[in-house]
C-alpha cells in the first residue's frame, strides 16, 4: 500500500458512511459538519494511490455512479469496468482480468468498486493491495449504512444452490423475470465468445438445474436462436437443445427461445418452455423486451467470465491452471479434502525421443484422461511441465488413496499413437489429506510435493500418500 494512503484510510469511514447515507436518501440529505463534501475526491486518491487510470463505485440500485480519472483511447473500457463493478456487486466475488487492459473489482451484495489500468503490466501483489483497499472502502461503507438500512438481498438460486458465478448470477435473475412474465419455466443459453459454442448458462425455478452447462446443438432450435433475429418454436426438448448428454434425462418439452443481441451480435437466447399458444401477446411482447434489455448486461457478463477463464487456463491442455488451483486452495472450507500431484514418468526421455510436438500430444492425451476419471466437482490443472495437481473437494483421505489408483492405472492403460508408435506413458503420484495428514488445506501442496518426491524415489508409476504432520 503507498505509504501516504493509510491517512486516507484512515478517514474513509466517515466519508463512506456520509456517501452511503446521502445515496439511501436519495441525495437529499445533509453532510454532519465536519465531513468532506467530496466522496468523489476518497474514490479519487484510491485510484492515484494505486496507479490507476479509472475508478468507479456502484451501488445495488445502479444509481448513482461515482467515477475518478478518464480513459481516452481504449475503446469501451469505462464501460468495462463499471460492468465489472457490477458483476462483483451482484456475485460478491474479486474479479482481476488482464484482457487486454487490468480491471480488479470486488463487490458484497450492497456496492461494487473497481479500478482500471491500461495494459496488463499490473504485478500480482499490486493487484491484491488494490483489493485490499477496495475491500476497506467496502467495509467503510456498510458500517457508514448501518444504521436505518437494511441491504437488498443478493440474488440467489434455488434453495440448497450454491452462490453462483457471476454469469450465471446475472443470467438466473433473467431467467426470474422472463418466468414471472410468462408464467413458465425458463433456461438461458448462451454462447461462448471465443469459441461461440453454446451451452446452457442458467435456469429458472421449476426446471432441472443438472441441465446448466449442457451444450447446445448449433442446429437446434436455441442454437439457431443465438445466431438469428426472431423467436423459433421447438416441439420437444431434442429439437429446442440437441441430443443432451446421456445422463441429462428429461421428458419432451415444447418451448421458444428469444434471442439475445449486444448490438447486432447474436449472443444467447431466452428459452421459455410450454406450449406456444399459451403465451399471449402482451407477454411475448414482455419477453422481446427483457430479451433486449438483458442481451448486451449478459454478453458482457460472458465476456468477463470468459477472460477470466482464460486467465485461469491452460492454454496447452484446456485444463486450470496453477493459478486457478490456487484460488480455488485458498477459498476452501470442506472439513475433508484432498490433493492429488501427478508427474509423468520419463518425460523428458519422451521429448528427447519423439519431439517436442509428440510430448505436447502426450500432456493433451494424460489431459483428456484424467478429465474421464474425475468427478464433475473435483479440478484438474497443470501445474507444471510435465506435473498435473488433482483436487478433491470433500473427499476422506482413503477415498481420495482410491481416484488416485484408478488416476495412475487409467494414464498407463490408455493408448497413445505417434508417428505409427506406441508411446508408454506412467506417472506417479503423490496425495495430501486434510485432516489426516495436514491440519490446513494450505499445506496440502507442499506435503503431496513431498509424497510425489517419495514416489519417484521408490520406483516410479506408483502412489504414496503424505506422512502426517507433527
Amino acid at each position: 500500500m503507498t505509504p501516504w494512503l493509510l491517512p486516507v484510510l484512515f478517514a474513509l469511514g466517515g466519508v463512506a458512511g456520509w456517501v452511503a447515507r446521502r445515496w439511501v436518501r436519495g441525495n437529499h440529505g445533509a453532510a454532519s459538519p465536519g465531513t468532506p463534501a467530496d466522496p468523489q475526491h476518497v474514490l479519487d486518491l484510491l485510484r492515484r494511490a494505486h496507479g490507476a487510470a479509472f475508478a468507479c463505485l456502484v451501488q445495488a440500485d445502479g444509481e448513482p455512479v461515482l467515477t475518478a480519472g478518464a480513459l481516452t483511447g481504449v475503446g469501451d473500457l469505462a464501460e468495462r469496468v463499471t460492468a465489472t463493478a457490477r458483476v462483483a456487486l451482484g456475485d460478491r466475488r474479486q474479479h482481476v482480468l488482464r484482457d487486454p487492459h487490468t480491471i480488479v473489482a470486488v463487490g458484497d451484495g450492497d456496492h461494487g468498486v473497481a479500478l482500471a489500468w491500461k495494459g496488463t503490466a499490473l504485478a500480482p501483489d499490486a493487484a491484491d493491495a488494490a483489493l485490499a483497499d477496495q475491500r476497506a472502502l467496502l467495509a467503510a461503507f456498510r458500517a457508514g449504512s448501518a444504521r436505518g438500512w437494511a441491504p437488498k438481498p443478493a440474488v440467489t438460486g434455488p434453495p440448497g444452490a450454491t452462490v453462483p458465478e457471476a454469469l450465471e448470477s446475472v443470467a438466473f435473475a433473467v431467467c426470474e423475470a422472463a418466468r414471472a412474465a410468462s408464467e413458465c419455466p425458463t433456461a438461458i443459453v448462451m454462447r461462448d465468445p471465443g469459441s461461440q459454442a453454446a451451452t446452457i448458462v442458467a435456469v429458472s425455478h421449476g426446471v432441472d438445474r443438472r441441465l446448466i452447462r449442457s451444450p447446445v446443438a448449433p442446429d437446434s432450435v436455441a442454437g439457431r436462436a443465438c445466431m438469428g433475429d426472431i423467436p423459433i418454436v421447438g416441439m420437444s426438448g431434442r429439437e429446442l437443445f440437441g441430443q443432451l448428454r446421456a445422463d441429462r434425462r428429461r421428458r419432451e418439452e415444447q418451448g421458444g427461445a428469444f434471442p439475445l443481441h449486444d448490438g447486432r451480435q447474436g449472443v444467447g437466447a431466452l428459452v421459455v418452455f410450454g406450449r406456444p399458444d399459451q403465451l399471449g401477446g402482451a407477454a411475448q411482447q414482455r419477453l422481446v423486451s427483457l430479451a433486449e434489455e438483458n442481451g448486451p448486461r449478459l454478453a458482457m457478463a460472458a465476456a468477463i467470465r470468459a477472460a477470466e477463464t482464460r486467465a485461469q487456463t491452460d492454454e496447452l491442455t484446456g485444463l486450470w491452471n496453477r493459478r486457478a488451483l490456487d484460488r480455488t486452495l485458498q477459498s476452501d472450507q470442506s472439513a475433508e479434502c484432498a490433493l492429488l500431484l501427478v508427474d509423468l514418468d520419463h518425460f523428458k526421455k519422451l521429448n528427447d525421443n519423439f519431439g517436442h510436438a509428440a510430448g505436447d500430444a502426450a500432456l493433451r492425451h494424460v489431459a483428456r484422461v484424467l478429465r474421464s476419471t474425475l468427478r464433475e466437482q473435483d479440478l484438474a490443472a497443470r501445474v507444471g511441465g510435465e506435473e498435473f495437481a488433482l483436487w478433491l473437494p470433500n473427499t476422506p483421505l482413503e477415498r481420495a488413496r482410491e481416484v488416485a489408483e484408478r488416476v495412475r492405472q487409467a494414464v498407463a492403460e490408455a493408448k497413445l499413437y505417434w508417428a505409427g508408435a506406441e508411446l508408454s506413458i506412467a506417472c506417479s503420484v503423490g496425495l495430501a489429506g486434510k485432516p489426516v495428514t495436514v491440519g490446513q488445506t494450505a499445506n496440502l501442496y507442499a506435503a503431496a510435493d513431498a509424497a510425489l518426491y517419495r514416489a519417484k524415489d521408490n520406483g516410479r508409476n506408483r502412489v504414496e500418500v503424505a506422512l502426517p504432520s507433527r
